[in-house]
């Protein structure tokens, strides 16, 4: 089969090209037929060397949707179950320390089995399913998202970021996100947008709403200074408030937070990773994903690009188009 893979970090001139055998299956995995591959900035990182716990050779790609085309049960004899099922997946060590999907094939657990949305075509399902599992932690495992809380968004525009408006507004949360710009962007009617045209914009929009300490849930999808501590002013004081991040864009991974602020409103704060969530609990937020997108309470992507996968300055040029943040349109290798 052909996959992309490196050798070494450092450089994403390191990811190439190559002919290998399919991989093997062991009893209780599926062999899917990668048909679309999401690439994700963690892809990026993980070629460049930002990411520690990434070990090689490596083929990267967290994202895929595709259809079964083998599978072995638990005794090691042949499956016919979930022959020719469309599914999709993420997450887990998939890309970082065991290969990933920027490949032909992939092999999955036959139990993390998720059927994708039926009605999204495999570039669209492929292109979706990391930003929507972090923004699922985000928002369920994390923030503990619930009816009637005030929500700021922190890049509301970006994949997770819009992906966590949509589950908070499911829930009954009053949203309020940012935007670096609204020239070009059109937000949901179920978003407040707030335009970062100021150092204050983000509690000068809040108090205009009535909710000066009254933010329940801070979630930073962005990672800059001077929005989050902004952000961090509006929040309610009561003890209750959560705060989630999930990026910085320094590249030391520092920068300042305003302690006096966090500490005299009691915030609490969380990381989020994708990966705390193993194949089975990943599976569980997917199947219900694919429901509520196909019942249309949630919905997928408009637009993808797609990137073949044998273009290999085409590849490279997503993969830091992805890591600098210059497009809001997301993108999937075709193999």
């Amino acid at each position: 089969m052909q996959a992309l893979r490196f050798e070494h970090t450092g450089s994403l001139d390191g990811l190439s090209l190559v002919n290998i055998d399919k991989p093997i299956l062991r009893p209780g995995e599926a062999l899917v037929r990668v048909r679309a591959a999401g690439i994700n900035a963690s892809d990026a990182a993980g070629i460049l060397g930002m990411l520690p716990f990434v070990t090689t050779p490596r083929i990267p790609g967290r994202d895929f949707s595709g259809e079964v085309v083998e599978a072995l049960d638990a005794s090691g004899a042949s499956s016919q179950e979930w022959i020719g099922a469309e599914v999709w997946g993420t997450g887990s060590e998939r890309g970082f320390s065991s290969d990933g999907s920027f490949s032909q094939y992939v092999t999955v657990p036959i139990a993390a089995l998720s059927r994708k949305p039926a009605s999204l075509d495999h570039s669209r399902a492929g292109s979706m399913t990391l930003p929507w599992l972090c923004a699922w932690i985000t928002v369920d495992t994390l923030a503990n998202v619930k009816k009637g809380d005030n929500v700021i968004i922190i890049g509301a525009r970006g994949g997770i970021g819009s992906a966590a408006a949509q589950l908070c507004n499911e829930r009954g949360a009053r949203v309020f996100g940012t935007y670096t710009s609204l020239a070009k962007a059109t937000p949901p009617s179920y978003v407040t947008p707030i335009e970062i045209s100021s150092k204050n914009a983000i509690r000068e929009a809040i108090a205009k709403a009535g909710l000066q300490n009254k933010i329940d849930v801070l979630l930073d999808c962005a990672g800059y200074e001077q929005p989050f501590n902004d952000a961090l002013f509006t929040m309610t004081p009561n003890g209750t408030g959560r705060v989630v991040v999930m990026a910085v864009h320094a590249k030391d991974g520092l920068f300042p937070i305003s302690m006096r602020t966090f500490y005299t409103k009691a915030l609490t704060l969380k990381g989020m990773l994708s990966s705390i969530l193993g194949p089975l609990e990943v599976k569980e937020v997917l199947d219900d994903l694919a429901k509520k997108i196909d019942s249309g309470l949630l919905e997928g992507p408009k637009e993808v690009n797609e990137v073949d996968m044998k273009d290999m300055d085409t590849v490279k040029g997503a993969l830091q188009e992805i890591l600098s943040r210059a497009s809001h349109v997301r993108s999937v290798i075709i193999p």
